[in-house]
């Protein structure tokens, strides 16, 4: 890895004990195909910062203090195993001493170089359009909606201010469910309210492929999100009417279906 002295970015993650294979996945996907950079995992649950491979791999392990958190009221997304703790992400927005945070969900996986990610410059934020935004009868949205699992985070907007303010919007504005709750709702509701400029990453930087059907369309993908079902969770099935939904879940799991990348092991 890097030291800081020698990187002007650096790669941030999110984790907890249901989420930590997907930040292995990640991250060794990410140093097959980046140059190395200083990584911080972020949690809540010290358990899952003493994680053999995040300690190994790991520049700064940080803990997260969830009381300023306590009183967010948790959004209730359906089936969701996290509800609440979504609102952490808020915390990729420290400074931890770098130009800009990469911050990537751990339900992605790096399958090429990303160089616009990575590209040093003075905007606030890049991010990709939310491809899977629909306006609902309570949040029509904006012109841009971002999807928050991939974030280039400059320095201006870096530090206790923005996270404060991140925390207040969730706290006082909440979203009643859908594309105005969670931690990504609240984040384009900063970017609208507060005239954060953006500039947009090409949708291949983060291409959200919920039905896992195949493997189509991958040809460009660099950074590939499992959102929805995640592939570590087991199977899933279609109820009754067909198969078991196997091919991106494969590609999670051996890295070679459909690119020929190799992964590695975790």
């Amino acid at each position: 890895m890097q030291s800081p002295a020698t990187s002007a970015n650096c790669l941030v993650v999110l984790t907890d004990l249901l989420y930590l294979p997907g930040t292995r996945r990640l991250i060794t996907s990410w140093r097959l195909h980046q140059p190395p950079l200083p990584i911080i995992v972020l949690s809540a649950q010290e358990e899952a910062l003493r994680d053999p491979f995040l300690c190994a791999h790991c520049h700064r392990r940080i803990p997260i203090n969830p009381a300023p958190y306590a009183d967010i009221r948790p959004y209730q997304k359906r089936r969701s195993r996290r509800h609440a703790q979504t609102f952490f992400k808020f915390e990729a927005f420290g400074d931890f001493g770098f130009e800009r945070n990469l911050f990537l969900d751990s339900d992605i996986l790096c399958l090429r170089e990303t160089p616009a990610l990575l590209a040093p410059g003075t905007v606030p934020l890049r991010a990709a359009r939310d491809t899977g935004f629909r306006k609902t009868r309570a949040y029509k949205g904006h012109a841009i909606e971002i999807n928050s699992g991939v974030l280039s985070i400059g320095r201006a907007i870096q530090g206790a201010a923005t996270i404060a303010r991140l925390q207040d919007i969730a706290r006082t504005q909440p979203g009643r469910g859908g594309y105005n709750a969670g931690d990504q709702g609240i984040v384009n509701k900063w970017i609208h309210r507060d005239g954060i400029d953006v500039e947009l990453l090409p949708p291949e930087y983060n291409l959200i492929k919920k039905d896992y059907a195949d493997t189509t369309g991958l040809a460009d993908c660099r950074l590939l999100h499992f959102a929805g079902h995640k592939p570590w969770l087991g199977q899933r099935h279609h109820g009754d009417s067909g198969p078991p939904v196997r091919a991106l879940e494969q590609l999670w799991h051996e890295g070679r279906r459909g690119t020929g990348l190799p992964i590695g092991e975790t």
